[in-house]
């Protein structure tokens, strides 16, 4: 999965092209314009969606989510034990986000189009190595969080 963030951001057309052998949902959020340019780049393989309401059902038919490091999509990317790579960053709590959960070894950080790639390529090659990242996403994700905060009141 690409998630572009809710406005789309990102060099998606060259991500694609980099990672045309594998089978992509492209998640254009808010940006028209973009979905416009991505959606005759369809095929079976590439999926392109723009504003979408079941981002949790996406996340779940997913091995890969490539995205920005925004709270919300690591929200959901941790209670869905979906390893995440990084890209576009928003300088400030974005690039905090990714030093955080690089500290904790459950993502890959700020990464470059190839190097997007080469992760998600030695990914698929080593299905364990993704196996144990799910394993450390299960042990920080917190999916109770809400409840657990609410007992304790």
């Amino acid at each position: 999965m690409i998630a572009t963030g809710s406005f789309g951001m990102g060099p998606i057309e060259e991500l694609m092209e980099l990672l045309k052998d594998y089978q992509l949902l492209i998640v254009c959020g808010h940006n028209h314009s973009l979905f416009e340019r991505l959606k005759p780049l369809a095929n079976k393989k590439a999926h392109i969606l723009g504003l979408v309401d079941n981002m949790d059902e996406l996340m779940s038919v997913s091995d890969v989510m490539v995205t920005k490091p925004g709270g919300l999509s690591i929200a959901e990317a941790l209670v869905k034990k979906l390893p995440m790579i990084f890209f576009s960053a928003i300088p400030g709590q974005e690039t905090n986000n990714i030093k955080v959960l690089s500290s904790y070894e459950v993502s890959q950080g700020q990464s470059t189009l190839p190097q997007i790639s080469e992760t998600i390529h030695e990914w698929h090659s080593n299905p364990k190595n993704l196996d144990a990242l799910r394993h450390r996403l299960s042990e920080l994700s917190k999916p109770n969080a809400v409840a657990d905060i609410i007992s304790l009141l």
